[in-house]
């Protein structure tokens, strides 16, 4: 019996030995591949070149995602489309122009959800950060130009209209070099109650001084956008697991449609796929069942991943990776869920020479797709990693383009997802729970987010 018991033990130290052997040939073949087997870096050229921005509700939206269908059925790669629909927002034509002292048209874009109205001019004047002592009394029928860094809700945009009469807005952009951050006035998809404005820094600037000058400049408004109902998709690829429980890879889809979206978030599109292609490959035998999500309408408001959420959310989802505008990794955020962190330390070790050198982070932050997940209380995470710097004034804007993609950068950042993937997805002692709708607030307050989601009308649980 003794020599059985020791045959037993030996028996189960071999088999815990041989698969903690594979699972290191698996992350060592994972790494390998995201630099040698790099195909995420043309498929994003090949989309930005040929099809632009990708707006929501656009030609170069649907385009692209049927140039990504073709790339995962070429690899034979599980995937189907999800249709819903919400409250969009089309770009037309929109012009902001000063009319005095002199005649010039502004570098300036209408803000998502300014809706269509009849042109009209009036005087601008300035009114700082907005707040109640920077308004002079005469407001009234008044453009108003607002300094940089100026943090606007629906409620707001309402007071500038209803308490002071304000007509219009222009927001002042935060970096110079022309930015225009294209954004929209809120992220309920409402009408903005007034146009709303980006104008450059350096433009932004000089009205100020004009206004300054006691010259009383004068602007002209006219906006042709509309706000309208949009039908679009999300796109799901899915590696069926030995059980049902899910772990879920998502990055949105959309960008902004001024420049080719390459930055944020064609690095999401990329690296998703290439982290689900090359798991499909390498080790498509896994214990929790994987699937990519790239969200439509992130950038109207997260309505994308909302849509997924709601249609899901009775899955058994185990846990959720946003792909964000991931650069270089350097740290892990496990996104305020204590649980998360001893998966992602180990993770970080097992990196060896590519290991995270910052401590593992636990803050979430609001903004991006996993908020959906978080509110369900699925334990969410993300990478803590940084695009170049000189980068960060070019997303949102005419800049975000191809040849700001740094191709290392972005096969190092796809072999680190992908061992992520692998690991959550084999770890079968994994011991993160979903929390409760109590403990799902409770990590909110914790963060400071719950007073900033009611300001922006995205609180779900209530006047509590």
């Amino acid at each position: 019996m003794k020599k059985l018991a020791l045959s037993l033990s030996v028996s189960l130290l071999s088999v815990a030995a041989l698969a903690q052997s594979n699972d290191v040939v698996v992350r060592e073949r994972l790494m390998g591949a995201a630099f040698l087997d790099n195909q995420s870096y043309a498929l994003l050229e090949e989309m930005t070149n040929l099809y632009g921005g990708r707006i929501t509700g656009s030609e170069s939206n649907e385009k692209s995602m049927q140039l990504l269908e073709r790339a995962l059925d070429e690899h034979g790669i599980q995937n189907h489309r999800e249709a819903f629909t919400f409250p969009g927002w089309e770009r037309r034509e929109d012009s902001a122009t000063l009319t005095h002292p002199l005649q010039r048209k502004l570098r300036s874009i209408a803000m998502g959800y300014v809706d269509q109205h009849p042109p009209f001019e009036a005087e601008l004047i300035y009114i700082g950060k907005g707040s109640a002592d920077e308004i002079p009394s005469n407001s009234q029928g008044k453009i108003a130009l607002l300094a940089a860094n100026v943090k606007l809700s629906q409620d707001s945009i309402q007071a500038f209209a209803t308490d002071n009469g304000i007509t219009g807005l222009l927001l002042t952009n935060r970096k110079n070099g022309g930015q225009l951050l294209a954004r929209t006035a809120n992220y309920s998809g409402d009408a903005s109650p007034i146009p709303i404005y980006s104008v450059t820094e350096e433009e932004g600037r000089w009205l100020k001084r004009l206004t300054e000058s006691g010259e009383k400049p004068r602007v002209a408004l006219s906006t042709s956008s509309i706000v309208k109902d949009i039908d679009c998709d999300n796109l799901v690829a899915t590696i069926p697991g030995k059980i049902s429980k899910k772990i879920v890879i998502g990055a949105h889809f959309d960008s902004w449609d001024l420049g080719q979206g390459a930055l944020d978030n064609g690095l999401g599109i990329a690296q998703a796929f290439d982290v689900t292609r090359l798991i499909q490959s390498i080790n498509p035998n896994n214990h929790y069942t994987i699937e990519t999500v790239w969200f439509n309408a992130e950038e109207f408001g997260l309505f994308g991943s909302y849509a997924y959420m709601e249609r899901h959310k009775d899955d058994k989802i185990v846990a959720m990776i946003n792909l964000d505008m991931v650069g270089n990794p350097i740290g892990a955020n496990a996104m305020g869920f204590d649980s998360l962190i001893p998966a992602l330390e180990t993770f970080s070790k097992d990196l060896g020479g590519f290991a995270l050198p910052k401590p593992v982070a636990n803050a979430p932050w609001l903004g991006s797709d996993h908020m959906p997940f978080i509110i369900q209380g699925i334990p969410s995470m993300t990478l803590n990693a940084p695009i170049q710097a000189e980068a960060v004034g070019f997303y949102h804007d005419f800049a975000d383009t191809f040849e700001k993609v740094d191709r290392e950068v972005l096969s190092k950042s796809i072999g680190i997802i992908s061992v992520l993937a692998h690991q959550l997805a084999n770890d079968q002692n994994l011991d993160i729970p979903r929390l409760n709708q109590e403990q799902t607030i409770e990590l909110l307050k914790k963060a400071i987010l719950d007073e900033k989601m009611k300001t922006a009308k995205i609180w779900p649980f209530g006047t509590e």
